[in-house]
């Protein structure tokens, strides 16, 4: 397995030792995935801002269109994020025509999220937006290393979806 730091470790880190560590780090696979999605998502966002929606908006449609009417609760553990972080988004969004909220009728404390006329037709805009920063990413890989490369990343999320193993 990879290390990021050497066994010995200097009491002063000199020019030498930085370089090193700095190496190691660039070269982990954990560094790479999140240097990848983090320039993923800045060129999703310069597609999509020309449409008034933002990566974190986009990722609220996707799951939206997938399943209309999910509970804020639902909708945050789909999408990933905390709730409040959600409630933030879903208030930009209200604010523009997005999407709706509305409570459960048996239950006040549960709110619906809907999505609107206009948030409905966006997919036709903004899918294809996705699917050319997908191309980008991808440009250079046949069918089989794309493939190959979901199956890695897909045991790295199931591995980092495991409980700790004592």
């Amino acid at each position: 397995m990879s290390k990021l730091i050497p066994d010995f470790v200097p009491p002063q880190p000199s020019p030498e030792f930085s370089a090193m560590v700095k190496e190691k780090r660039e070269a982990a696979a954990t560094y790479l995935i999140a240097y990848a999605q983090k320039l993923s998502h800045r060129a999703l966002g310069e597609r999509l801002k020309a449409h008034g929606v933002t990566v974190a908006q986009w990722a609220v449609l996707v799951v939206l269109w997938e399943n209309d009417g999910l509970s804020q609760k639902e909708l945050s553990e789909r999408v990933a994020v905390e709730t409040p972080t959600l409630s933030r988004t879903l208030d930009r969004m209200e604010r523009v025509g997005l999407v709706l909220r509305d409570r459960n009728e048996k239950d006040r404390r549960i709110v619906h999220v809907r999505l609107t006329q206009y948030g409905s037709s966006l997919w036709r805009d903004l899918v294809p937006e996705a699917e050319a920063n997908l191309a980008q990413a991808l440009n250079g890989f046949n069918e089989q290393e794309e493939t190959q490369l979901c199956g890695f990343l897909k045991r790295i999320i199931s591995n980092m979806c495991e409980e700790k193993k004592v």
